[in-house]
């Protein structure tokens, strides 16, 4: 037996006022919310263009799996290569044989950009920079990027017969959801200025979103001559989050004002509410099978983000779908679903939670259930 109850919650339409925006020239971009994946802009979205070291986010992708899974940890030492030290581009200046803990290299990597000390994370990871870039190729199909092809752990410009390293706005703005659901990076990319060797060089975070737009977050800028200025960015306001991509400029602040200027607009139309919060206890019960008691109420076992046009009037509707269960039943069990749906279309589900245990009914229950 299923139980189906549906609530109707109303969001009146806001109308706002239209601003005619000229954006800057970019190659590419994209705008979308990290919770639900839901695309807001595009322009070539998905046209493969070099990334220079916005790349970087993939090499930390794989380092911060590496941590995850035990293999190495923050304080793991690395101990610098000749190559490494040689590396050109923006740098630490770190020398051959010194040894860093590895959370002052993800933090050179992610604040400073430096690509001495990209390499020296990718060596101590992969043993080399040839055995490393598999991996990042790797976690690419993992993540199902469809436009991407990776040849370097810094995103330098490629030289002679090597390959450039290519990826389309979409799939830089997966690598930026998925590097930020770590709150280590999450951290670092927001910094403007880092410590480095004790207070000796002092790091600056090239990505100017930091200081010229209070909302962002983040996360990583990349440039050389062929892929021109770039950026991968994440803003967030009250509780919305954001990430953009935008590729390809030919000046600097063209790069991030059109940045910005993407995400105000996208502010400004989007709005994300929470119909139902976790832990919040629904209208409706599970029936219970050969219980001592015949139903418990459920609770909602996580918070439900739906992302709403603001000129638009909206209707959203949660169903409950709760299956009869057989006791016993645990403290937070899930029994059911709570389906969201907007203009009739599901949108989202999270698990409904029973609000106590439930023990199976005692012999005199069985033999005399009235």
């Amino acid at each position: 037996m299923r139980l189906i109850i549906t609530l109707l919650l109303t969001i009146a339409a806001t109308v706002l006022p239209v601003v005619a925006q000229v954006p800057p020239p970019y190659t590419a971009a994209i705008v979308l919310e990290p919770t639900t994946g839901r695309i807001l802009f595009e322009k070539n979205s998905n046209q493969a263009l070099p990334t220079a070291s916005m790349i970087k986010m993939m090499t930390l992708l794989v380092v911060m799996d590496e941590i995850k899974e035990g293999t190495i940890t923050l304080d793991t030492p690395v101990t610098v290569s000749a190559k490494a030290s040689r590396m050109g581009g923006s740098q630490v200046f770190l020398k051959q044989g010194e040894t860093f803990p590895v959370k002052d290299l993800i933090a050179a990597t992610m604040v400073h950009s430096a690509n001495d000390a990209a390499m020296a994370l990718a060596e101590r990871v992969g043993g080399t920079e040839e055995a490393f870039v598999p991996l990042m190729r790797t976690k690419a199909q993992q993540l199902g990027l469809k436009n991407t092809d990776i040849h370097s752990p810094h995103g330098l410009p490629a030289e002679g017969e090597d390959q450039p390293d290519v990826m389309s706005p979409a799939d830089l703005a997966r690598v930026g959801m998925e590097i930020m659901k770590f709150p280590l990076i999450r951290q670092l990319a927001v910094l403007q200025t880092m410590p480095f060797r004790g207070g000796v060089f002092i790091m600056n975070n090239p990505n100017r979103l930091l200081r010229m737009y209070p909302d962002a977050t983040g996360i990583k800028t990349g440039y050389h001559g062929k892929a021109g200025f770039c950026v991968t960015a994440s803003a967030r306001r009250g509780n919305l989050d954001l990430i953009a991509v935008v590729v390809g400029s030919q000046r600097k602040q063209d790069n991030f004002e059109s940045a910005a200027n993407l995400f105000s607009e996208a502010f400004a139309r989007y709005r994300m509410l929470q119909p139902v919060k976790k832990g919040t206890v629904m209208t409706g019960a599970a029936r219970i099978s050969g219980g001592s008691v015949d139903s418990v109420k459920v609770v909602a076992g996580d918070t439900a983000n739906v992302l709403v046009d603001r000129g638009e009037g909206q209707k959203i509707e949660l169903l409950l779908k709760i299956d009869t269960v057989k006791a016993p039943i645990r403290k937070f069990q899930k029994v059911g679903l709570i389906i969201v749906r907007q203009g009739g279309k599901p949108i989202a589900q999270i698990p409904a939670l029973a609000v106590n245990d439930v023990a199976r009914a005692s012999l005199m229950q069985r033999l005399w259930p009235f």
